[in-house]
């Protein structure tokens, strides 16, 4: 599964946070089979909220673009079909926030932020 967050490829401890980018912290966790990098528990908590919530189950790639004071706008691929979402998270990283949302396409592209 290929994670970007904002515009740059995450999920190892040399690329950054799954969710937010951060390369501090020590805290690994499998999903979707994969096992990725995040900086906290929380971080990751919440990037499995972003993957419950997308309905995919066989995830390519997830692009997340924002952060904890603004919120994420996500999108999820898999399945030949992509999930687009807004979505917050509150301290604990349980879902504060969550619409989904159309985004505009790159043209010659799959759906992106």
């Amino acid at each position: 599964m290929k994670v970007t967050v904002n515009g740059k490829v995450a999920g190892s401890k040399e690329s950054g946070c799954a969710l937010c980018g951060a390369t501090w912290g020590n805290y690994y966790d499998v999903i979707c089979g994969e096992r990725l990098f995040f900086c906290c528990d929380l971080c990751a908590k919440g990037f499995k909220n972003i993957v419950d919530r997308s309905g995919i189950e066989n995830i390519n790639s997830i692009e997340i673009k924002g952060n904890y004071y603004s919120g994420r706008r996500c999108v999820v691929s898999g399945e030949g079909r992509a999930s687009s979402f807004f979505i917050r998270f509150s301290d604990d990283a349980e879902v504060s926030e969550f619409r989904e949302e159309q985004f505009p396409r790159k043209q010659g592209h799959g759906q992106s932020l």
